[in-house]
């Protein structure tokens, strides 16, 4: 019985003996390592690497122009005589104008400042959140920002012209349609829409013994008769009709095309065109950069035989100035940051061997924007 009873005890402390050294074993962890190197320095970049770019900032600019199409009327002669009206189109007509312009900033991969990330041990981050076309935007991220760096494509936009607008859609009554000449039938629709406007105030002055049965039949009566005289006045004053066209322009400054480079070219009769249809005049992009202060770099000493492990690069931006001009005439002015104007930095590579930090990074500048802990 004392022998059972002392085995037994053996036993139990043997197994939690083993328990213990099992505990310790599964805590015991490969120690953690990264290291981001530029591709240029790395022997073979595409085995077993993970690879990332820092965006080039691009400058995008979206300009709509309004083209204004006017038709002259076929009673247009007449307008002054038999309706008293003067604005009058006399003649068929084309006309663009500029609209408005929008000035905002995306991303393209920088291929001067392409990183491999070389990573081993149980803690260390391992999902890199890229673009489609491989710009880091963080670490570890849930969810990725908006990014806009694909370039719209400027599909010509087909608007009418002052032949494709007609008068054909104006209901006539007979009396006009048997009149002989011009002129006759002119004064017979300039007494027609005497008699609509007539008409539109015995309504509104309820001066008449049966008229709409409710508020809305009576809404209904009078933009009806609206309508009706606005077709019939244009006979006589014509008709302008506005569409509206917006292009997109990318433009990627560097040292030597930041002052007043061609960006687009206007014509008041043909509309945006592109920078080499000297059918338009130019309208300027001017970019002025201010220098930035840069951080002060240098050689950083390891042990002897110890290779320096950096981390994350990410860039610091420079602030620049935007200006579109038209001609002489400044359209826009907007302040903007730069990646490629900044300054390279690398961050902690103590950041990239945790597994609960999340790094987030401007897709536009590659600025780093927030670093999380979860």
């Amino acid at each position: 019985m004392g022998i059972k009873h002392i085995f037994s005890k053996n036993t139990v402390i043997a197994v939690a003996l083993v328990f213990l050294i099992s505990s310790c074993a599964s805590e015991i962890q490969i120690p953690s390592k990264a290291n981001v190197q530029n591709v240029n320095t790395v022997s073979n970049a595409t085995v077993n690497s993970l690879v990332y770019s820092l965006p080039v900032t691009v400058i995008r600019v979206e300009i709509e122009a309004e083209k204004v199409v006017s038709k002259v009327g076929p009673f247009y002669r007449y307008s002054k005589k038999l309706l008293n009206v003067e604005n009058v189109v006399l003649e068929d007509n084309v006309e663009w104008r500029l609209k408005g312009v929008k000035v905002y900033t995306t991303g393209k991969p920088d291929y001067s400042k392409r990183f491999v990330v070389s990573a081993s041990g149980s803690n260390v981050a391992q999902m890199l959140n890229l673009t489609s076309d491989g710009v880091l935007v963080g670490i570890n991220l849930d969810e990725l920002p908006e990014t806009d760096n694909v370039l719209k494509t400027n599909v010509e936009t087909v608007t009418p012209s002052p032949d494709d607008i007609s008068f054909d859609d104006v209901p006539m009554l007979e009396k006009q349609l048997l009149k002989t000449s011009t002129a006759a039938m002119a004064e017979e629709t300039a007494n027609l829409i005497y008699k609509v406007r007539k008409r539109r105030f015995k309504i509104l002055a309820s001066d008449y013994p049966v008229l709409p049965p409710d508020g809305e039949a009576f809404e209904v009566s009078v933009r009806e008769l609206d309508k009706y005289e606005k077709q019939l006045v244009e006979l006589f004053t014509g008709k302008k009709e506005t569409f509206s066209v917006t292009k997109t322009f990318d433009f990627i400054p560097d040292s030597m095309s930041v002052n007043n480079s061609v960006l687009c070219r206007f014509s008041k009769q043909k509309g945006i065109l592109d920078p080499m249809d000297l059918a338009g005049t130019p309208v300027y992009i001017d970019v002025k950069v201010e220098k930035p202060a840069k951080l002060p770099s240098g050689y950083v000493q390891v042990e002897k035989n110890e290779i320096l492990k950096q981390g994350l690069f990410c860039n610091t931006p420079a602030r620049a100035d935007v200006k579109v001009i038209d001609r002489n005439i400044l359209l826009i002015e907007k302040e903007v940051l730069l990646g490629q104007y900044g300054q390279l930095i690398s961050l902690p590579v103590d950041l990239m061997q945790r597994d609960d930090v999340k790094i987030k990074l401007d897709p536009a500048t590659g600025a780093l924007i927030s670093i999380t802990k979860e």
